[in-house]
């Protein structure tokens, strides 16, 4: 019996030996790829170039009957102006009873984080459609919720936190998108006919920044301004109608494209588009001529736009420890020069992971990153004449985590990560709450707001709900 034992023990030996070497010899000899491990113990997926036929699929799926007139606008990214601040006259229901906020619908979506808008009755998502494989641009109307139809295209990506995270834009009755894999498409408003596309990735030797591309495209006037970051081409300026390039700024300093958007800003009288890259921060004028440039701050991964604070200066911030930051702009016979000001961690002053935050009459509001210490995703607010300190917080009893925010009569809306929607008062330096309440099912309600008229459309990763807010008479 013992014998048996021992070649038993021996036999189980030579079977382990046998199994990890021919595990090593099929691992040793397969090719591997370099990842990069991100923060959050996620993997740096590179997407690949495949000749992708952008926009070349349509499907009507409903007619116009079931529109009805809305003259609300919420045309792209954070609002008409850019800066989350509703400014139209509707006043909004800002307490509920225990059904909460009047839903109009619902509707399910793949996975992802990109916003609404609202344009002529209409409202316009980039979604994925798992099924298909496919980018697509949907068409809803917007106070029924019928879907009356979509422009998709075949585009396999794998998971990574998501997929489309990008808000389109709209104006002159064409809308703008910006895939997750760097796909640009143009179609027209009402009928979604293509007019143009553009593949970043081939076209410009960009690179699409981790957890796929996060840029929102910007329209001023007829013209649409991206960022590039690729190998010789920083930012582009394309004709709206035509997709026509009307200028390009080189990349003289091998700048990446990164999450964040192209902020339309104006510094001493000047016009200029600022792009925050991965390795440095960039402007040029209405023609297409470089202002100034400033790699002093270089975070790993950039998604907030900056904000401007006055003539002088731009709030910097970005995730990941990153912090926020102070970009002194000068102006002395017609050149711009530049200098960074201060610099803090986020348990030092305000900062934002993923968001941009809200300039209000001066003060600067923002959520906190989750690794802002006891702070840690805190709404907060600050003067802009006393950063980096924080003059007020909502307090440690809710975290928000990465959720969208903006401001309409007279009060901050807020999404938090599991899909609560918060309503709060902010005067005398104090936050209050007014109302909560769950309005999505998911988790990681991270895609920005649409609100105009009273009607707003939120999202977490895989639905999408319409809000009537507007108070009764």
């Amino acid at each position: 019996m013992k014998k048996v034992l021992l070649l038993s023990k021996a036999i189980f030996v030579l079977l382990a030996l046998f199994f990890l070497q021919s595990y090593l010899n099929y691992t040793s000899n397969k090719e591997i790829l370099p990842a990069t491990a991100a923060r959050d113990n996620s993997e740096q997926r590179q997407v690949q170039v495949v000749q992708t036929q952008i926009g070349s699929d349509f499907a009507r799926l409903q007619d116009e009957a079931s529109l009805t007139a809305f003259s609300g606008l919420w045309p792209a990214f954070r609002g008409p102006q850019r800066d989350n601040i509703v400014t139209d006259s509707v006043p909004l229901q800002k307490t509920w009873g225990a059904d909460g906020p009047k839903v109009l619908w619902r509707t399910g979506l793949g996975e992802g984080y990109a916003g609404a808008i609202i344009v002529n009755a209409r409202a316009y998502v980039l979604d994925y459609l798992e099924a298909e494989n496919a980018d697509a641009l949907r068409c809803f109307a917007l106070l029924s919720g019928e879907e009356l139809w979509r422009r998709y295209y075949h585009n396999p990506i794998r998971r990574n936190h998501g997929k489309s995270r990008t808000v389109p834009a709209c104006a002159n009755n064409v809308v703008v998108s910006f895939g997750p894999a760097a796909h640009v498409m143009a179609v027209e408003a009402t009928s979604g006919e293509l007019l143009w596309t553009r593949d970043l990735i081939r076209d410009y030797g960009a690179e699409v920044p981790q957890w796929y591309a996060g840029q929102c495209p910007l329209i001023d006037g007829d013209r649409v301004i991206l960022g590039i970051g690729g190998t010789e081409v920083l930012l582009t300026a394309l004709d709206l109608r035509s997709g026509e390039t009307l200028w390009e700024l080189p990349n003289q300093h091998a700048i990446k494209m990164s999450h964040s958007s192209v902020l339309l800003a104006e510094f001493h009288g000047v016009k200029q588009y600022i792009y925050a890259g991965i390795g440095g921060i960039s402007a040029c004028d209405d023609s297409g001529q470089l202002l100034w440039q400033n790699q002093d701050w270089k975070p790993p991964v950039w998604a907030p736009t900056p904000v401007q604070l006055d003539q002088q200066r731009l709030f910097l911030t970005a995730g990941y420890g990153a912090g926020s930051a102070i970009l002194h702009l000068n102006y002395r016979e017609g050149k711009f020069s530049t200098v960074l000001g201060e610099s803090w961690k986020p348990n030092r002053g305000p900062a934002s992971e993923q968001q941009t935050p809200l300039l209000l009459d001066g003060t600067l509001i923002t959520i906190q990153p989750k690794d802002a210490g006891a702070r840690r995703c805190e709404l907060v607010a600050s003067a802009i004449s006393a950063l980096p300190d924080i003059a007020a917080g909502s307090g440690r009893d809710h975290r928000f985590g990465l959720g969208p925010y903006l401001y309409a009569d007279g009060a901050l809306w807020i999404m938090d990560d599991d899909g609560v929607l918060h309503v709060y008062s902010f005067a005398d330096w104090s936050f209050t709450e007014l109302a909560r309440c769950k309005v999505l099912p998911g988790v990681d309600s991270w895609g920005p707001i649409a609100l105009a008229n009273g009607i707003m459309l939120l999202r977490d990763s895989t639905s999408m709900v319409c809000l009537d807010l507007r108070k009764e008479p």
